[in-house]
């Protein structure tokens, strides 16, 4: 005996579910450069605050302690 086919159907009065359209915008070159301006600005300003001053590059725990 073949299986039986299942088919789906929708309930009376139910609509399907369409997916939800989606809005473009286009932006200039240079509104471009901008936004990625504010997010390099952004990221230096954070590299900026975090570091100590310090250029010899050492982080402090591998020092030498005094004999």
């Amino acid at each position: 005996m073949a299986p039986k086919r299942r088919t789906t159907r929708l309930n009376p009065g139910t609509t399907p579910v369409t997916t939800p359209s989606t809005t473009t915008t286009s932006a200039t070159n240079a509104q471009l450069q901008a936004m990625i301006n504010e997010g390099v600005n952004t990221a230096l300003a954070a590299r900026d605050a975090t570091r100590n001053g310090d250029d010899s590059h050492t982080s402090g725990t591998g020092a030498r302690r005094p004999v």
